[in-house]
């Protein structure tokens, strides 16, 4: 996690809750599972502290750090990772929260499953195995027939060691996109139905 984002108390003074669901990360080995982008959700309080106010006060308060790209018609900020030999790679941070996007629930990080962990001497607050777990099944659907949906399956493989049983994140029972997402994954990749069953409650497709 970057210092500027962690002087966010500078900006607005006190606490401004947020989790990661997303970090940037490489390797040689394997370029294609590479994260060019960090998602940060924030939960918006009574300073009415939003994605877009974000956003807007890390750009012109680090400017060193952030630089400014478009998105789909959106100025979003991204930081300027600084990577051996010299050369600077711009890692996108996309800003969510609850109050802007209310189609997406599942921002709401005061009802989410959550981890925090020290890094560098900072705390940071990530979204648990069990949310990613659930939003990737979701996107596989979504994302079909391309480079993502293969990078979203990988993930999905790596997140059902470490997802908990029990948890509200993977009670799919109540919702019908979830459950067309997961038969979905199970028609595609057979062989994790026994894995996933055990980590989701659907009782439609697990009969669990």
């Amino acid at each position: 996690m970057n210092p500027s984002l962690n002087q966010t108390p500078y900006l607005f003074p006190g606490y401004l809750e947020y989790d990661v669901a997303a970090q940037s990360r490489g390797s040689e080995n394997y370029p294609s599972r590479r994260t060019e982008d960090v998602d940060l959700v924030i939960h918006v309080d009574q300073r009415m502290i939003t994605s877009a106010c974000l956003t807007t006060n890390l750009l012109s308060s680090f400017p060193s750090d952030f630089d400014g790209i478009n998105q789909f018609g959106h100025t979003i900020p991204a930081y300027k990772l600084h990577r051996p030999g010299g050369t600077v790679q711009l890692v996108e941070l996309e800003v969510f929260d609850c109050q802007s996007w209310p189609q997406r629930p599942q921002y709401n990080i005061l009802v989410a499953t959550r981890k925090t962990l020290t890094i560098n001497g900072r705390r940071v607050t990530l979204f648990g195995s069990e949310w990613i777990l659930r939003e990737k099944i979701l996107s596989q659907c979504e994302r079909q027939s391309g480079a993502k949906e293969v990078s979203d399956i990988h993930n999905i493989m790596s997140m059902i060691p470490l997802a908990v049983p029990g948890r509200p994140e993977l009670d799919f029972i109540q919702s019908q996109d979830l459950q067309t997402a997961l038969a979905n994954l199970v028609q595609k990749r057979p062989f994790l139905v026994q894995a996933l069953k055990a980590k989701i409650k659907c009782s439609t497709i697990f009969q669990n």
